[in-house]
């Protein structure tokens, strides 16, 4: 049961979505015209995105800042884990600080994910994360015992009119080899 809502997490019919960084709720809503399901729970502490996913989610509970997050209530009941975590440390349009960036929260999504343990996990960053960052996040992953498989989209690829790349991760756990 959701502490916030009174909501139980396995009301959702599909898929049960964790959404981090939800943003606009984009990557949600690519995400669930694939597979389907229902965003549960998600996490945006900026105030205007905050603004447009309650509106997108009335009845899901925001829990704010991932670095603040008990996911007790939701361990067990996450299918897939969404995350378009902040991009300006690896953004060629920044200072492309990385790690050293104060707004480097991968640390915190991999412990959503390692608390979570979802089924399926969908990332999203710019296409500078590739130079900076990025080595990081798939051993992390790898730690966590996830594989997977990543790629570059142009926006323009999704029928936007602009270029802007951006690099997907879609990764899930692997299966252990010592279990019949």
């Amino acid at each position: 049961m959701d502490g916030t809502t009174g909501r139980t997490v396995g009301d959702a019919t599909g898929p049960r979505i964790a959404s981090l960084c939800t943003g606009y709720g984009g990557l949600d809503i690519a995400v669930q015209q694939i597979y389907g399901g229902e965003v549960v729970v998600c996490a945006e502490n900026d105030k205007h995105a905050a603004r447009i996913v309650a509106h997108h989610y009335p009845n899901v509970p925001n829990v704010g800042d991932i670095k603040t997050v008990d996911w007790s209530p939701w361990v067990g009941g996450i299918d897939i884990l969404t995350a378009g975590y902040p991009c300006q440390p690896f953004s060629h349009a920044g200072k492309m600080r990385g790690e050293d960036d104060p707004r480097h929260i991968w640390p915190h999504v991999a412990q959503a994910i390692r608390e979570l343990g979802p089924r399926l996990v969908v990332l999203e960053n710019v296409r500078g994360h590739l130079r900076l960052g990025f080595g990081r996040v798939i051993r992390d992953l790898a730690d966590l015992g996830y594989v997977g498989r990543w790629g570059c989209l142009r926006a323009a690829e999704a029928g936007a009119c602009h270029r802007r790349e951006r690099v997907f991760i879609v990764a899930w756990p692997v299966p252990d080899p010592h279990v019949a």
